[in-house]
Order: structure tokens, then sequence, then C-alpha cells
């Protein structure tokens, strides 16, 4: 992580005294989605480089690849375990072929599975892990 993010994980851990590394891996979990869309730019250079409609493309694909990767890292989508990871790990690699296959085409038909999956692993984890009164994210049994 870059010194101001990880000076204010440090910060926070001292704050909330919490140990610095778990802190830390929190921080760079969530940093994770925004990491990715700086490498995306290579792949969906109209991002920056051509205005107009392919650059808004661009940025939808590159926006609906991190969300998916934000729901495949943070979300809960099946109560089994090993089913979950599974369902988790599909999203991310479709999430990553939306934001970084060469192939325009090809990144549009992931992005045709990967939006509504995102929507729909959203509204999964909302009713599977809701948040409790604390603020924790609590399985539903």
């Amino acid at each position: 992580m870059s010194p101001p993010t990880s000076l204010t994980a440090a910060i926070s851990a001292r704050i909330a005294e919490a140990s610095f590394m778990q802190t830390m891996w929190v921080a760079l979990k969530i940093c994770l989605p925004i990491t990715l869309m700086t490498f995306a730019i290579f792949t969906r250079s109209d991002i920056v480089v051509n205005p107009g409609w392919p650059q808004i493309l661009a940025t939808l694909l590159v926006g609906i690849g991190t969300c998916a990767t934000a729901v495949a890292m943070f979300g809960m989508l099946m109560k089994n375990p090993a089913a979950d990871i599974l369902l988790r790990v599909l999203l991310a690699v479709v999430a990553f072929v939306t934001m970084f296959h060469p192939d325009g085409n090809m990144a549009i038909v992931a992005a045709a599975f990967t939006l509504p999956a995102t929507i729909y692993g959203v509204m999964r984890h909302r009713r599977i892990a809701p948040l409790t009164g604390a603020g924790e994210l609590q399985p539903v049994n």
C-alpha cells in the first residue's frame, strides 16, 4: 500500500487498539478493486484516450468488473462454504475477463453475465449475511 493508506491503517489500528497487520489486510482488501482499475486502463485505454461513447463503454466495463470483484471478495453468496467459494471465484474470473480481456466484444459478453450476477450477489448477500446491530456481518442460519 502507498504510504498515505498504510499510515491511515496504522493510525486506525492504534485508535481501535487492533492489530496493525489485520487492519492493513482489511485495507488491502478494500483497495484491491481500485488497484485493479489502474491496471485495467492498459486494456481499456479508451477510458483516457478517446472521449465520447468509446470512453463511456470502457468505463462501464471497468466499473462492472471492479464492482463484481468487490462482491467476489466481500460477499457471501451461499450458506454452504464450498459452494460460496466456488461461486465467488467464478464471479471473480468473469469480472477479470470483463476488465482485462483485450477483445472488446468478449468483454461485453462477459459484462452481460457479470452485471446481473453482481446485482444478484449483492441481494443474496444482504439476505444471507445481514448487518447486526454492531455493524458486523453475521450469517443467518
